[in-house]
Formats: structure tokens, C-alpha cells, sequence
């Protein structure tokens, strides 16, 4: 992963610089979504563009974007099916099945960024608020199936100067999505076969949370148009 994002990095050109007052800059990355045990999501692939102006040297404001898809977890997601004679009340064989599917987030948030601005290294921490979007696979659910909430965002990252308009960042966020629902992920939802009469055969899955903390960790690209 570290060798792709690196090979991308020299290839768009595009990264982190030290900043000037009433400048803007754009920041592409690439990078990885790794949701908390409790959410029930594996890892996920990450793209992300950041919109940045400058009020001073040291503060800027804008927006961030952030793109991802993965899939649900299928361990915690177990259905029941059952075949076999019709005379018998829903089958007379029943069968288990572990059940996932694919799950994109999109992530939109407004953005306060404070530099500590340095020759060629400049650390910096971020936060903001913004909303998501969880859109799940319309031909596994049978239509299409959506949810938006709240979501809370925070970081830290350094950026390397390359030239006065270019540079490579790196950085870290958390983003924690409010009213989350574990049950919205289930590709089985509402159905009565649910019930599992013997749960003590099959693992238990961590308790549901109305919250999901998820931590990025990504490579950035860093462009300021109209540099000198």
C-alpha cells in the first residue's frame, strides 16, 4: 500500500507547501478508512480532496471530501434459511449463512486547519463538522437504500515543502459518524428468519453502538495555484 501511494505521489505532483495569508490550495489524497470493531465494516479504500484558504500564515478554512467503499462485515451478519417440505411449517431443513455486502461512505465536512509553518517541515492539526452519506447496494437491498447523519472530524499531519507551490502530506483523522445503526448494514434486515435458536454455536458479534469512530490515515498531494 505505502509503495502505491508513493508511486501515485510522484506521479500527480501535487502536495503540501508553506503557505502564505489569502492564499488558496488544494490537496488531493490517497489513503485508507478503518472503522472501530463495534461499526461491523472492514477496512476501506479511501479518496479524499481537501479546498483550503488561508486568513493568516498560521489558520486556514475550507472543505474536505472524502470517498470510500468496503464491505460489511460478514461475521456479525448471520441469516437463517430454511428448505424442505412444504408440509412442515417453513421447511423442514434450516440453514445458516454468514451475509455481507458492499458499503460506500461519503464524508463531507467544513474544515479549520492550524500550521505551524517551517522552512520544509510544517506540522499541523485539524478539525471540523460536516454531514455523511451511507449508500448501500440497491440490488442487494432491492432498491435504493440510504442514510445521512452528523459527522465530527479531527487530525494532525506534517506537510514536506517541495518547491513554493508544491509539497507531500501526511496525515492522520478521526471521523466519528453520529446516529449509526449496525442493523441499516444487515443484508437480511427485517426478515423473521433471523432468529437464531442456538446462539451459544456461533460467535457473538461486539455491541451496537449509535455511534462509529473511524480512523484515515492518508498520503496528500498538495497544489497552490498562482504560487511564485
Amino acid at each position: 500500500m505505502v509503495a502505491l501511494l508513493s508511486s501515485l505521489a510522484l506521479s500527480a505532483g501535487v502536495a503540501g507547501a508553506q503557505l502564505a495569508p489569502k492564499q488558496f490550495s488544494v490537496t488531493t489524497r490517497l489513503g485508507t478508512l478503518s472503522p472501530e470493531r463495534a461499526a461491523s465494516m472492514d477496512a476501506q479504500a479511501l479518496v479524499g480532496l481537501d479546498a483550503e484558504y488561508n486568513l493568516s500564515k498560521y489558520f486556514g478554512i475550507g472543505t474536505a471530501i472524502d470517498v470510500s467503499r468496503g464491505n460489511t462485515r460478514r461475521e456479525d451478519f448471520l441469516t437463517r434459511l430454511r428448505f424442505g417440505q412444504a408440509a412442515v411449517a417453513g421447511g423442514d431443513s434450516i440453514y445458516y449463512q454468514y451475509v455481507s455486502q458492499p458499503v460506500n461512505l461519503v464524508n463531507l465536512g467544513l474544515m479549520g486547519t492550524l500550521r505551524y509553518p517551517g522552512k520544509k517541515i510544517t506540522p499541523f492539526v485539524t478539525g471540523g463538522v460536516g454531514t455523511y452519506v451511507m449508500i448501500l447496494d440497491a440490488q442487494i437491498n432491492g432498491k435504493e437504500t440510504r442514510t445521512n447523519d452528523l459527522s465530527l472530524t479531527g487530525g494532525a499531519g506534517v506537510s514536506f515543502k517541495l518547491s513554493d507551490r508544491a509539497g507531500i502530506q501526511l496525515d492522520v483523522r478521526t471521523v466519528q459518524l453520529q446516529g449509526f445503526s449496525r442493523d441499516f448494514l444487515n443484508p437480511a434486515r427485517g426478515r423473521e428468519v433471523l432468529t437464531v435458536p442456538f446462539p451459544e454455536d456461533f460467535p457473538t458479534p461486539p455491541a451496537a453502538k449509535n455511534t462509529a469512530l473511524n480512523t484515515m490515515i492518508s498520503l496528500g498531494f498538495r497544489y497552490i495555484p498562482g504560487g511564485n
